[in-house]
């Protein structure tokens, strides 16, 4: 892919799928920290700073939503560049497949063949997550199915809840590109990212009127139906930066993630429930809109967010984030018991224990996933070659062209 990117200027042009944004993998980074937070050093309690610290770490599950929408973002820009390509699909699905299957089926036969080593407890429903359809089918109480459980022995257990995010992401791929290849026109593809939206946002609006919270908020948050505006959202960013008022909306956009950050506080503040009707309905859309703005803040060459983002730790980290998140909350269950709790006895302190715990846990899953990365997702991402656009082979055969007249 080209590495290219918009000049240095006060213009900012229409972009596509071979523009590259190193910055991108900064907000990976951003987000993958969120989750992390979310799952690790809970539990402190004691001065006000450490309350107001546990209140922010609790909403790190906002960093979900920014990899929704930054997903939505480029594969759509991908799927809108490439419509016209000769093997759209095939090659679509297989550059998707080299990137995201491996290292999940890789997870996937681990823990099999750990499970009669650690004596877990599978539940038939949870089989599906290796089809990607586990976050419908274990909604009904989603407690049992995020857990593959020892008796007695809960050191041992393995979380595997969170990926119920990888099963919406995977059934949008499936979707979306049937979509963008029925509507080629630009315009008319942004209309039907909006109405379907507003769609997605009338359900949520729905559900929390005719069920109880607690129901309406295990299927909303987990399932497409109810969470596709968050992907399309990036969609339409992705729609505008090709236009003719590229550099208009590219501008906004700090503008917009200022407003709607700010609506996403006082939704925090005011409704703080996680089950809240308030945050699972306008809440989710603010936060994407949000998101999106923060993107194409990020995506102009020079801006502070831009620098920001363009941090080297987090470049790095980002380059690592599908893997970390995979990895991350697995062995959560051992961290607690071998890490938090006996250091919170030693010092008589949950505050300091927690730092240590995450700050062990972060270290050693960064180091899996830099490990996982480099030993063997690479080795599938060798492929991509084998499956390049024709846009990308054009170009490939003009400069090998020029390269033979000099």
């Amino acid at each position: 892919m080209a590495t290219t990117s918009p000049a240095h200027s006060a213009k900012f042009s229409p972009i596509d799928f071979k523009t590259r944004f190193p910055a991108l993998d900064g907000i990976r980074a951003l987000a993958i920290i969120l989750v992390f937070f979310a799952h690790y050093g809970g539990g402190a309690h004691g001065n006000f700073v450490l309350k107001v610290l546990n209140e922010v770490r609790k909403r790190g599950w906002l960093g979900v939503d920014i990899f929704f929408v930054l997903s939505g973002f480029l594969i759509t820009g991908i799927l809108y560049d490439t419509r016209n390509d000769s093997h759209f699909f095939s090659r679509f699905y297989a550059r998707r497949s080299v990137r995201i299957f491996p290292v999940f089926y890789l997870t996937a036969l681990i823990l099999l063949l750990l499970t009669p080593i650690l004596q877990l407890q599978w539940r038939w429903l949870q089989l599906t997550f290796l089809a990607y359809l586990g976050n419908f089918f274990a909604n009904h109480d989603f407690s049992l199915y995020a857990v593959l459980s020892k008796s007695h022995h809960p050191t041992a257990d393995v979380t595997i809840g969170h990926v119920w995010s990888l099963c919406v992401e995977e059934q949008f791929y499936l979707i979306w590109p049937l979509v963008v290849w029925m509507v080629r026109d630009r315009t008319k593809l942004l209309w039907t990212a909006v109405v379907l939206s507003l769609a997605a946002l009338g359900l949520r609006c729905a559900m929390c009127l005719h069920f109880p919270p607690e129901l309406a908020e295990q299927w909303i948050v987990r399932t497409l139906p109810f969470r596709m505006d968050t992907l399309l959202l990036g969609g339409i960013l992705a729609l505008l930066l090709r236009g003719p008022h590229a550099d208009r909306w590219q501008r906004a956009s700090r503008g917009i993630f200022l407003v709607m950050s700010a609506g996403v506080l006082a939704l925090f503040l005011l409704s703080p429930d996680y089950d809240s009707p308030w945050l699972l309905t306008i809440g989710y859309t603010l936060l994407a809109l949000a998101s999106a703005g923060l993107i194409g803040a990020t995506i102009k060459p020079g801006s502070p967010e831009f620098r920001l983002f363009s941090l080297k730790p987090l470049l790095i980290l980002g380059k690592y984030s599908y893997g970390f998140y995979i990895y991350h909350l697995l062995f959560r269950m051992a961290w607690i018991t071998l890490v938090l709790v006996p250091v919170g006895r030693k010092t008589h302190s949950l505050a300091l224990a927690g730092i240590v715990e995450l700050g062990s846990a972060f270290v050693v899953t960064f180091l899996v996933s830099k490990l996982s990365y480099d030993l063997f997702e690479v080795r599938f991402l060798k492929f991509k070659k084998h499956f390049e656009y024709d846009s990308e082979l054009r170009e490939h055969r003009t400069n090998f062209a020029e390269e033979l007249k000099v």
